[in-house]
């Protein structure tokens, strides 16, 4: 780990030595180190693809030149889809994705609130007792909303994801409109259920300009850190770590165990992260529910967080009487 107190710690996920990389560089020399350790794509996304490139740009150039930025999105590491990840691209721009994802947190809730998902929340709490205390007396956050989200998000650490990243933003920035348009050849639209297209197309914007917002904050913390943009692992849609926070998030992740480092495949840093993100997203003034919303704007994930939270609490997570918030505002 190089950083004290960044988010991107979190990506470390291959060793400099496994590259024969200078541990002794700075973290932009072993970012360069990174990039230019993968072989050359015949794949030209600043050509192919230049309206999207620009923007990406647009949003790095502070960090990049336009030059570098080409290199990096040149390397089939980055750029070359398998079907791994094309499937998981292929699902997103369905017009009918959004209805499924709807049914799945409909289905998932009694595999999630259940028995003995809510027995491995109590123990989870008994373990990090001292993380929750502290997380509350800094946030105000209380120990069976943080679990809740925890457990939805990744089952408390076990399911974190295993897509690039890199790839997954891709993805979804450069190559969702050429996939579109193929789903609407083969009629895709015309399946139950389907939204239209002039409403499909209206949300294939917002995931192109979300990709392009965390493929930016991806490279430019992997740059700040020295870190390899290409071997980050994550979800389908590029959520990172136990609470599954996406790039441009980190901004809420923080230091749990004061050790320096921020990482978000350890529990107390992502204890103290999703308290952080629920304090600073209406937690107190507008209510968990509300920020459980900020967190996964879904109605079902909303309701299925909600629900854990209240069975939990009923089976003794709670914040302790005499753990106080310090409200520093």
């Amino acid at each position: 780990m190089f950083c004290k107190t960044s988010a991107l710690c979190v990506l470390v996920l291959c060793t400099l030595s496994s590259f024969g990389l200078s541990i002794a560089a700075s973290p932009s020399e072993q970012f360069r180190q990174f990039v230019t350790a993968y072989s050359d794509d015949k794949t030209d996304l600043s050509r192919l693809h230049p309206v999207e490139f620009n923007e990406l740009y647009l949003k790095v150039k502070n960090h990049f030149s336009r030059d570098e930025l080409r290199t990096i999105m040149s390397k089939q590491a980055g750029n070359e889809l398998d079907e791994f990840h094309m499937k998981r691209i292929l699902f997103v721009a369905s017009p009918d994705s959004v209805r499924v994802q709807s049914q799945q947190h409909v289905d998932w809730v009694p595999k999630l609130v259940n028995d003995e998902t809510l027995e491995k929340g109590v123990t989870f709490f008994q373990q990090h007792s001292a993380t929750f205390k502290r997380a509350y007396q800094k946030t105000g956050v209380k120990p069976q909303d943080i679990i809740a989200i925890l457990n939805w998000e990744s089952r408390l650490g076990e399911q974190k994801g295993q897509y690039d990243i890199f790839k997954i933003f891709v993805g979804q920035a450069f190559y969702i409109d050429t996939i579109e348009k193929k789903l609407y050849e083969e009629g895709a639209y015309n399946k139950e259920g389907a939204m239209s297209r002039t409403e499909a197309l209206k949300r294939i914007e917002r995931i192109k300009q979300r990709a392009l917002n965390n493929l930016a904050q991806l490279l430019i913390q992997s740059k700040q850190m020295g870190i390899d943009p290409y071997n980050v692992k994550g979800s389908w849609a590029g959520a990172i770590g136990i609470p599954q926070f996406m790039p441009a998030s980190m901004g809420y992740s923080a230091d749990g165990d004061g050790d320096g480092i921020i990482d978000l495949n350890t529990i107390p840093d992502s204890i103290l992260s999703v308290a952080t993100y629920l304090q600073r997203n209406g937690y107190h003034s507008k209510g968990s529910k509300y920020a459980f919303k900020r967190y996964n704007q879904d109605e079902m994930y909303m309701r299925g967080v909600s629900l854990y939270s209240e069975e939990v609490e009923k089976r003794g997570v709670n914040n302790v009487s005499s753990w106080i918030y310090q409200d520093n505002k």
